[in-house]
């Protein structure tokens, strides 16, 4: 028997394939997101201190996680809860439909704000304070499927808007003015 074959044969050697990384491991490796779940992805990138934007892509639909860098994408899907990302204003905003945690940027960073949500039926989903990101952003998980509204309060100024978690709704709310 050849010597490979025997190594083979007592699992001393190995295929470099069995142990090649896929690239989109490597790449959640590289930006520190290897070996946790989607929604802890989501959050470890946007409450990131980095200045936006960051050197890869990352939004957030109704649906799915997508990830690039650049050359490829990656889609992950949420599942059974809704990600919104909504930033709070007195002066400025952006249009926006689906957040990008890796670019979008708010006009109140590392400010507190009250917030509530409440579905149509009356009953508080979410009730405490938030403190927004270093984008200006405040994220927040929801059940899907839910039609309601959302509340943010902020040194005795406050913005109502409607709100949905539906498959097509969207995950970046910036019509939030505070008055």
């Amino acid at each position: 028997m050849p010597k490979s074959s025997l190594l083979l044969c007592l699992g001393l050697l190995t295929s470099s394939a069995a142990f090649a990384a896929t690239p989109e491991s490597t790449f959640l490796a590289e930006h520190g997101l290897a070996g946790k779940s989607v929604e802890q992805i989501v959050e470890t990138i946007d409450q990131s201190p980095q200045n936006r934007p960051l050197p890869y892509s990352a939004s957030i639909t109704s649906t799915e996680l997508k990830l690039s860098d650049g050359d490829q994408t990656w889609a992950l899907p949420l599942g059974d809860k809704f990600y919104l990302s909504f930033a709070p204003y007195e002066q400025q905003t952006h249009p926006c439909f689906n957040h990008s945690l890796s670019g979008c940027r708010g006009e109140m960073p590392n400010t507190t704000f009250n917030v509530k949500v409440t579905d149509n039926k009356g009953d508080v989903v979410v009730q405490k304070e938030m403190k927004s990101y270093q984008n200006g952003f405040v994220g927040v998980w929801l059940p899907r499927k839910m039609e309601g509204s959302i509340e943010v309060s902020y040194n005795g100024k406050k913005a109502v808007h409607p709100i949905k978690t539906m498959d097509d709704s969207q995950t970046c709310l910036t019509s939030l003015q505070l008055r």
